[in-house]
């Protein structure tokens, strides 16, 4: 007997094979662009609050998921995550089956020869997580960023440039000793040019010194 109730979810998702589309009658498709964007900024969302693990893990149980619907398997638990998509029994029509189910529930835009280039369950989930989830900036870059964002509003800023001046050694100074004594040569060296300096050359110092 037909599944036809799993027949018309599938329908309805727009991945079920032509040659079985006359069995069931799927209601008409709403417009997915903004349901899409939604899925991704919830998706995107999630996994920056969880840690790497956790987030793979999330993301394969998708995959898994998505996979078992898609080859008729009965529990996406039996899915092995290391067995290639062909040996599980994927063709290039269940590939992008697959691939639009992805598409679907992520939100994103992904080829469809997804599979081929990431061809079991985990090397897929860890794309997705690497797409979904970009590494966070290193030290540097959130360093970087913030001193930017300090020379932005410095440049901005109206009322006393002497004052200003002040707060902004006061804070240099502050993060100089963080490095402890053996930075103190160095740190008097700055603070020499920071003292003597104009607000122009304060801020080539800045961008020289990162």
């Amino acid at each position: 007997r037909w599944d036809t109730a799993g027949l018309r979810a599938r329908a309805e998702n727009g991945d079920l094979p032509p040659m079985l589309r006359g069995l069931v009658r799927a209601a008409p498709r709403r417009s997915a662009g903004g349901e899409q964007g939604t899925s991704l900024t919830a998706l995107m969302s999630r996994l920056a609050e969880l840690t790497r693990e956790e987030g793979l893990r999330v993301l394969t149980d998708r995959v898994r998921g998505h996979v078992a619907v898609v080859l008729a398997h009965g529990s996406a638990e039996k899915i092995s995550v290391d067995r290639a998509f062909t040996q599980l029994g994927f063709d290039s029509l269940t590939a992008v089956e697959l691939r639009n189910r992805l598409n679907a529930d992520t939100g994103l835009r992904l080829p469809a020869t997804l599979v081929f280039d990431h061809p079991t369950v985990s090397s897929l989930a860890e794309y997705l997580f690497d797409t979904l989830a970009p590494a966070a900036p290193s030290p540097e870059e959130t360093l970087r960023g913030a001193l930017e964002r300090v020379g932005s509003m410095l440049t901005s800023a109206k009322g006393d440039g002497e004052a200003i001046r002040g707060k902004l050694v006061a804070v240099l100074q502050s993060g100089l000793a963080m490095f402890g004594a053996q930075a103190k040569g160095d740190a008097d060296t700055v603070m020499e040019k920071i003292d003597s300096a104009s607000d122009e050359e304060i801020f080539a110092l800045i961008d020289n010194e990162l």
